[in-house]
C-alpha cells in the first residue's frame, strides 16, 4: 500500500528539528557553566586555578602570553583543560575555574612576574649579635619566575609570598649576625664591606630554594641598636 503524499512530511520536520534542539539545549548548557565558572581578571593582576588535591595548577590567566616551552607544568588531558583553554582564548579578561571543589583560584600583583617585580619591607626585631642586639628593617624586591610557579604553589600556598619572604629574611639575618658585630652593622661603610653581600647571596639561596622566589634586590634601610 502507497503511502499517502504528505504523510512522512512530520517525520522530516521531527528529524531535522530534533538534533538542532539538542544542540541548542547543548550550546544554553555550555554558556551556563562558563558564565557561572568564570571569574573576571583585572588587567594588573594574575588569577591562577589550580588543583587542591594534587597542588599543581590547572590554568593561570597569563598562559596565553608564555610560550609553550614556559608552560612546565602539569599537563591535563581532559575535556575540562580544553574547554577552560579555549574559553580563555576568547575571552582575554575572564578565567574559567572547573566546577568542582577540587579546584581553587588566587590572584598575584601581575608584577611579580617580572623585573622589577614587587617589594615588601620586613622589620626584624631583636637580632642578636655577638655583643648586643640590633633592629633591622629592609625592603625587599622580588619575582616569581613564571617556568617556578607550580614549585611555588607547593612551597607557600595560593597567596602571596611576603609573609614567607620575611620569615626567611629574620631566619637568614639572625645566622649572618650571630658572630657580627654591632658596630659593623649600625656603620653603613663597614656594613656594605663585611655584611650585606654576604646575607644577600645567603637570603637570595633561601629564597630560591625554599619558596621559589627569585631575589631581585636587598636593601637595608635601617639598623637601631636595642
Amino acid at each position: 500500500m502507497s503511502a499517502k503524499p504528505g504523510e512522512g512530511h512530520p517525520t522530516r520536520i521531527a528529524n531535522i528539528w530534533l538534533p538542532l534542539a539538542v544542540v541548542a539545549a547543548s550550546c544554553l548548557c555550555l554558556w551556563k557553566v562558563c558564565r557561572i565558572c568564570s571569574i573576571e581578571v583585572h588587567p594588573k593582576c594574575v588569577t591562577v586555578v589550580y588543583d587542591r588535591r594534587r597542588k599543581t595548577i590547572f590554568a593561570t590567566s597569563a598562559d596565553r602570553e608564555r610560550k609553550r616551552g614556559e608552560l612546565s607544568r602539569a599537563k591535563y588531558y581532559n575535556p575540562l583543560y580544553y574547554l577552560s583553554t579555549f574559553f580563555m582564548s576568547i575571552n582575554h579578561s575572564m578565567i574559567m575555574i572547573p566546577p568542582s571543589s577540587f579546584y581553587g583560584a588566587f590572584t598575584l600583583p601581575r608584577s611579580v612576574l617580572e623585573p622589577p617585580g614587587e617589594a615588601v619591607e620586613c622589620s626584624i626585631k631583636d637580632i642578636k649579635a655577638s655583643d648586643g642586639a640590633v633592629e633591622m628593617v629592609l625592603t625587599i624586591r622580588y619575582v616569581i619566575p613564571f617556568d617556578q610557579l607550580e614549585r611555588y604553589l607547593a612551597a607557600v600556598g595560593p597567596q602571596p609570598p611576603n609573609q614567607a619572604i620575611a620569615i626567611a629574611a629574620a631566619h637568614v639575618a639572625r645566622i649572618r649576625c650571630a658572630d657580627i658585630s654591632i658596630g659593623i652593622l649600625i656603620s653603613l661603610t663597614r656594613r656594605e664591606g663585611v655584611f650585606t653581600m654576604v646575607y644577600r647571596n645567603h637570603l637570595a639561596m633561601k629564597l630560591m630554594s625554599e619558596l621559589a622566589v627569585r631575589l631581585i634586590d636587598m636593601k637595608i634601610e635601617n639598623v637601631e641598636l636595642l
